[in-house]
C-alpha cells in the first residue's frame, strides 16, 4: 500500500474518533507536538532504527511526547507502533493537523524575516488575512537572516517571496544571461 495512504488514513481515523469524543483541541495540540518532535533528526534516527524495538521506540515518543498528553494521543502512539508503523508517525501527525485545521478553519500563516517581526506587523497581517477569509489564524514566525530584508509569506498554500536574497538571486541571474548574449 502506499505510505501516503497509511498516514492519510491513521489519520482519518484519529481524526473522526477525537471528533466523536469532544477532543479535537487536545488531540491537535498532542500531534503538533509529535509533529515537531518527529521533525528532529535525533528522533528521527530513533524511529527508523530497526535495531531498537517497535516497544522501546513507542516508549521514547509517549516520554517525549510527555505526561500531559491525552489519553487518545496515547493510544494512538501505541497503535502505530504496535502494527509497525511507527515510521508513518509523523506523516500522520501531519495529516491530522492538516484535518483540523480544515475542520475548524483555521488558517496557517508562516513569516519569515531577517529580524524579529513587531506586534504591530502581525495585527495588520491578521487583518489582510482575516479579511479574505473568516476563521482563525495560527502564526508561525521564523528569522533567517539570509534572506537580508524583507520577508516570505505562507498563507497555506499561498507563498509570496518579497526577499531581498531573491530580488539579489533574480538580479544575478539577469546579469548573467544579459552578458551571455552580448558575447
Amino acid at each position: 500500500m502506499n505510505s501516503s495512504k497509511i498516514a492519510v488514513r491513521y489519520a482519518k481515523a484519529l481524526f473522526d474518533l477525537a471528533l466523536e469524543r469532544d477532543v479535537i483541541d487536545s488531540v491537535y495540540n498532542d500531534m503538533k507536538t509529535v509533529s515537531h518532535l518527529c521533525a528532529m533528526e535525533e528522533v528521527k534516527a530513533v524511529i527508523n532504527n530497526p535495531v531498537i524495538t517497535q516497544q522501546k521506540r513507542k516508549e521514547i515518543i509517549l516520554a517525549l511526547a510527555g505526561d500531559d498528553s491525552v489519553k487518545l494521543t496515547v493510544s494512538f502512539i501505541t497503535l502505530m507502533f504496535s502494527h509497525g508503523r511507527g515510521d508513518y508517525l509523523a506523516s500522520a501527525a501531519r495529516n491530522f493537523i492538516d484535518l483540523t485545521r480544515r475542520h475548524r478553519g483555521i488558517r496557517q500563516v508562516t513569516i519569515t524575516t531577517a529580524v524579529p517581526v513587531g506586534a504591530k506587523l502581525k495585527e495588520e497581517m491578521a487583518a489582510l488575512v482575516a479579511e479574505k477569509d473568516k476563521g482563525s489564524i495560527e502564526y508561525i514566525e521564523q528569522v533567517d537572516r539570509s534572506i537580508v530584508g524583507g520577508f516570505i509569506l505562507r498563507v497555506d498554500d499561498a507563498y509570496i517571496d518579497a526577499s531581498v536574497r531573491s530580488r539579489l538571486n533574480r538580479f544575478r541571474k539577469e546579469f548573467s544571461l544579459a552578458a551571455n548574449a552580448a558575447e
